[in-house]
């Protein structure tokens, strides 16, 4: 069969093209079972429903797979819905060719399965979870797809769900082919272009869904096979620098160790980054890791006082966070290193002198780490079975009835949790968030008159 996988379009936000790497590996299954395959990715494009309605008519697949990666950017002082340019995808997918089968999938999706099939009837079927064996079985099995266990289907015009399926071992998956479609607009930025070392989180952070998405136990790849892939971007495609798109890279510490030993060993020359975990980053793993190329680190503690911490689940202590950060700010050995804190305002077990920390911390991040990372600061945004969630309904911090799934934008607003009655501060804090950004925008503009004026002077 001919397949046509599809990146769902994310509207004209500000941010970098991310290469659709759950199409590659799906792609990858597909291709080794003997279907043709494509993948296309609008973000990329300049006329991004144009351009997928030509593939679409040209390439005349039998079935197009879409994967809705984000439901919304998750920020609040900038909020912008993704889902409603998936929805427009699938419109422009059906008016391309009312005939052809819509197959739906990704962590977005996976979140709102059941809804998003009931609120749009064109999509055929749905992948639940990770899609690397289900979507070529469905495809061998598609006048009965109950057969097919991790599937959403419609069986006498309702959503019937076939039940759950194992993950798949990740360990022994094979290496995602890149060639489905042009890789050349995801090598200008250090984080477009992802490998995929690990899978499943052990963390138990009361916010987030990465354990019911991926699960808790880890399943990861062994270092040989993670080199050899970067040999094969580096060789095919002169690759020189990708993120690790895991979700903590460092847990566990040994598997990281091994993986940069690795590239050391073959003398690999690349740059990366990476999200890591702040607990399990002892000085002697960041200069193995600044050896093997890392050039930027991403933290997300989430709290800085130990209140905070403990109401996250983060297994922190306030003094691993602020150890940390002399670290990064004093230790000339690691200066080069970009590092970016995360924090969540208002987090569950928030007190007022906790939040006066975060504001400090960040503003001293963002001073002390100029120009090599820095600190951002956001609200946790609620997602379903999440504990958050869950103990903010049982406290009656948020209605029972709250819908995480919007019909527009401006629903977002109501989606982001802060601790009562902190939340009163939540206006000017935002208000102080709004007045940054203009600023930075202002020096930007001023920066670039100044360099025309100078270039004009030359």
């Amino acid at each position: 069969m001919k397949v046509l996988l599809v990146q769902s379009y994310l509207g004209q936000c500000d941010s970098f093209p991310v290469y659709p790497l759950g199409l590659a590996y799906i792609g990858t299954s597909l291709h080794h079972k003997g279907h043709e395959v494509e993948i296309f990715d609008p973000n990329v494009s300049t006329h991004p429903y144009d351009d997928l309605q030509k593939r679409v008519v040209n390439f005349s697949p039998d079935f197009v797979g879409i994967s809705l990666r984000n439901i919304d950017n998750q920020h609040r002082v900038a909020p912008f819905y993704h889902y409603t340019y998936f929805q427009n995808t699938l419109k422009t997918v059906k008016e391309s060719n009312p005939d052809v089968k819509i197959i739906v999938g990704g962590a977005g999706f996976s979140m709102f399965a059941e809804k998003i099939m009931e609120r749009n009837p064109s999509i055929d079927f749905g992948i639940y979870l990770e899609g690397e064996d289900n979507v070529p079985e469905l495809l061998d099995n598609l006048h009965n797809p109950e057969s097919v266990s991790g599937i959403y289907f419609r069986k006498n015009g309702k959503v019937t769900f076939s039940g759950f399926r194992p993950l798949p071992d990740f360990r022994n998956e094979p290496m995602p082919r890149r060639d489905f479609l042009d890789i050349t607009p995801y090598l200008s930025h250090l984080e477009s272009l992802g490998i995929q070392t690990v899978r499943g989180c052990p963390l138990k952070c009361t916010y987030c869904n990465y354990p019911q998405l991926n699960g808790n136990r880890l399943r990861a790849r062994d270092a040989k096979s993670v080199c050899d892939e970067i040999e094969y971007l580096i060789k095919q495609y002169h690759v020189n620098q990708f993120m690790f798109a895991d979700g903590v890279f460092n847990a566990p510490l040994r598997h990281s160790e091994e993986i940069c030993e690795e590239i050391i060993k073959r003398g690999l020359k690349v740059k990366w980054s990476a999200w890591m975990e702040l607990k399990h980053i002892p000085k002697s793993f960041l200069l193995l890791a600044m050896k093997a190329g890392c050039v930027g680190i991403t933290f997300s503690p989430d709290g800085i006082s130990q209140n905070a911490l403990d109401g996250l689940q983060k297994g922190l202590k306030e003094k691993d966070v602020k150890d940390s950060f002399v670290l990064f700010t004093k230790d000339e050995d690691v200066k080069n290193l970009n590092v970016t804190y995360g924090m969540f305002i208002n987090p569950p077990g928030e007190t007022f002198l906790g939040l006066i920390k975060t504001i400090i911390f960040f503003i001293k991040g963002k001073l002390l780490l100029a120009g090599r990372g820095g600190t951002f600061i956001n609200w946790i945004r609620l997602e379903p079975e999440t504990k958050v969630f869950l103990e903010a309904i049982g406290k009656g911090e948020i209605p029972r009835n709250l819908e995480l799934l919007p019909d527009n934008q401006k629903e977002l607003k109501k989606l982001f949790y802060s601790k009562s009655p902190l939340c009163h501060l939540d206006f000017l804090i935002i208000t102080m968030l709004k007045s940054l950004n203009i600023f930075k925008l202002l020096l930007l503009k001023s920066g670039l008159k100044k360099t025309r004026r100078l270039e004009r002077k030359g």
